[in-house]
């Protein structure tokens, strides 16, 4: 990989989790990672969902090919990551057109990789493994795991691998439900492989500040985990999908917009840069009781 003269150092790895699917997770992980880069952040994003949307919506063609060149070792990288001990997570990264963005890209081929996975030893920490033995941390200040929306092998796989989740929650009332579920399964993962997991954020996103159920929603999250929602909301934006049809973060796509500040404010909230976003700025890095 060609690195540049950005800072690097030892990098936060950060698990962007979520069972109920179409929270806008994946938006959260890309849009989140290029204004790390953007901020001066060497970024990595890991692609854990079969489905490979992280690298479509970066402007990537499935398995990971660009127009543009790049070199990659070809589709079905990932499922080799975590099924061939001696192919090494570096090969499957690529880089970006943002600069300071990189991503290792999945495709369906991952799917088989799941269900191979529940056999195998030490089925947990595959993913820590790699990104230790790839040296990653030293190559990247951030690193961002996309899971997909279920909490399977590969979900506890970034789970154990990460430093801190963070959780973005669709304001709609059944999301509360599958947001409980993740809690208990995360005090499970505390509990028997992870005691340091932090929760970083539980972050709204699809907000629509007009519909009742939407802000009766975010009032509940804000009386249930006080100490864990994130100051910015993600309101619902018609830029979010011209973005990912044209595989490019939204600040590229409607620079200066809302929707591209609330990832702005995102970033720099849970780097904790007080006085640049609104609310008091804290990262919730702390860990937290729950349950």
């Amino acid at each position: 990989m060609v690195m540049d003269n950005m800072k690097t150092g030892s990098a936060d790895i950060t698990a962007v989790v979520q069972e109920k699917g179409g929270v806008g997770k994946t938006t959260t992980v890309i849009n989140l990672g290029a204004w790390y880069a953007r901020l001066g952040h060497r970024t990595l994003l890991i692609d854990l969902d079969p489905q490979g949307n992280l690298g479509k919506g970066l402007g990537l063609a499935p398995g990971g090919s660009r127009a543009s060149g790049a070199r990659r070792e070809g589709g079905g990288a990932m499922y080799r990551v975590f099924r061939d001990p001696d192919y090494g997570l570096e090969r499957a990264v690529v880089q970006t057109d943002v600069p300071g963005l990189d991503v290792a890209p999945a495709d369906n081929g991952l799917e088989a990789a799941e269900v191979e996975l529940i056999l195998a030893l030490s089925r947990e920490s595959v993913l820590r493994r790699k990104i230790e033995a790839a040296g990653l941390r030293e190559r990247y200040d951030r690193i961002l795991l996309d899971c997909r929306p279920s909490l399977g092998v590969l979900t506890v796989n970034a789970m154990v691998a990460a430093d801190q989740l963070l959780i973005p929650v669709e304001t709609q009332y059944f999301a509360l439900e599958a947001l409980e579920t993740l809690m208990d399964v995360l005090k499970g993962v505390r509990e028997t492989l992870h005691p340091g997991l932090r929760v970083a954020g539980i972050v709204p996103t699809k907000h629509e500040a007009r519909v009742r159920v939407c802000q009766v929603t975010l009032d509940l999250l804000r009386q249930r985990y006080p100490q864990l929602l994130t100051q910015t909301v993600i309101r619902k934006f018609v830029a979010f999908p011209e973005a990912q049809l044209r595989g490019l973060p939204i600040y590229t796509v409607a620079p200066g917009s809302e929707a591209a500040e609330a990832y702005r404010a995102l970033a720099l909230e849970l780097d904790g840069a007080s006085g640049d976003v609104p609310g008091n700025g804290r990262a919730l890095t702390a860990p937290v009781a729950v349950g």
